[in-house]
This record gives C-alpha cells, structure tokens and sequence, in this order.
C-alpha cells in the first residue's frame, strides 16, 4: 500500500472548487500533521470561502482530505512561506 501526503491550494471560481497548486509531503504522517498545524486560517471551509488548503492523504492514488483551512491573501502568502520553509529543512536535515 503507497501513501503519501499533500497539501492542496484551492480557489472557489465559476466553476466550482478548483485545485491550483500542490505541495508533495512525502510518506511521514507526523510531519505532515505538524506542518499542517502551523498554517494560519479557520478551521472548516466556509460558504463565504474564497481560497482553501486541505492536508489529504493518498493511499494507492486515492486522496482522503484530513483537515481543511479557510483562507484570506494573508494567510496564503504565510502559509506558502511557512510550508517553503519546512520542506527546505527536512528534505535537507535528514
């Protein structure tokens, strides 16, 4: 069984929720579920809701989303920065 984590960056458009951009966690759940802990924004996703990042969890390809954060522009540029940051570290303090 492959598993493997992601956090996605969603956008409420015409269309509906469409996924824009992906970051690959790797296969560690604990490190998945603490970077995700460090992110800004509201818990749930809201009607109101224009962006969303969600921790999901791909077991054999199929993704079974974990948590879910409403976000405002403030919160994307923080969280981008923040999940940068993390990978950076432990892909390169093994």
């Amino acid at each position: 069984m492959k598993i493997s984590f992601e956090i996605s960056l969603n956008m409420k458009t015409i269309k509906g929720l469409e996924t824009y951009a992906r970051f690959y966690l790797g296969t560690d759940e604990h490190f998945a579920n603490q970077l995700f802990g460090l992110l800004e924004g509201e818990e749930g996703l809201k009607e109101n809701s224009v962006i969303s990042m969600d921790l999901t969890k791909r077991v054999n390809g199929i993704p079974y989303p974990i948590h879910i954060l409403h976000c405002n522009w403030e919160h994307l540029a923080y969280n981008t920065k923040m999940i940068t940051k993390e990978l950076f570290k432990e892909l390169n303090l093994e």
